[in-house]
């Protein structure tokens, strides 16, 4: 049977983040990363970064403490890559003054890690376009598993989510990129 893509999660989610999305990626600590970045832009966007992921990375782990066969969310932690990175770099990680949104139910989980292995993504497309100029680790995200990494997120995404719980997952999603948003905004 074969699934109508525009009734889809990932149909629904794309299209309810989008300004929120794309928001995130026009603000002024990453919008450097899409063109001629100086190391100096990278390491700042980086340490950046850092207050995210540890922030996001330990609120997902949390949840899944109490529930750690519901998926392996341990082996995809970015955190590490970020702070080899960083330590590259020689730039202190800037910690968050903000308080990131916590999954209270699966359905919120879902919409968490949607934007986490989403941003994985896109670090592959950064981490080819800045090659061998800057270390990459944390924009490499799993190499060349990251296709089969993604693929695994939506099968988990769609075995877990109902139809009627889209909107609370796009409402997590929408929530941790304004999250994220606004914690750039205030370290640039």
């Amino acid at each position: 049977m074969l699934i109508n893509q525009e009734d889809s999660l990932h149909f629904y989610l794309k299209k309810a983040v989008k300004s929120a999305h794309d928001k995130l990626e026009r603000n002024p600590v990453l919008l450097p990363l899409f063109g001629d970045v100086s190391i100096e832009e990278y390491a700042n966007a980086l340490a950046a970064l850092h207050g995210v992921y540890i922030a996001v990375e330990k609120n997902i782990m949390d949840f899944l403490s109490n529930q750690s066969d519901l998926f392996d969310y341990q082996s995809r932690l970015k955190t590490p890559a970020l702070e080899g990175d960083l330590k590259a770099l020689a730039k202190i990680p800037i910690i968050s003054n903000i308080e990131f949104p916590v999954p209270r139910n699966v359905a919120e989980l879902v919409g968490m890690i949607y934007v986490m292995e989403g941003s994985t993504l896109g670090g592959q497309f950064l981490a080819r376009k800045i090659g061998d100029k800057f270390p990459t680790r944390f924009f490499s995200g799993y190499g060349e598993n990251t296709a089969q990494k993604w693929q695994e997120f939506w099968l988990f995404a769609n075995t877990v989510c109902a139809d009627n719980q889209y909107e609370e997952v796009a409402q997590m999603a929408m929530s941790l990129f304004e999250s994220m948003e606004l914690h750039l905004r205030l370290n640039k």
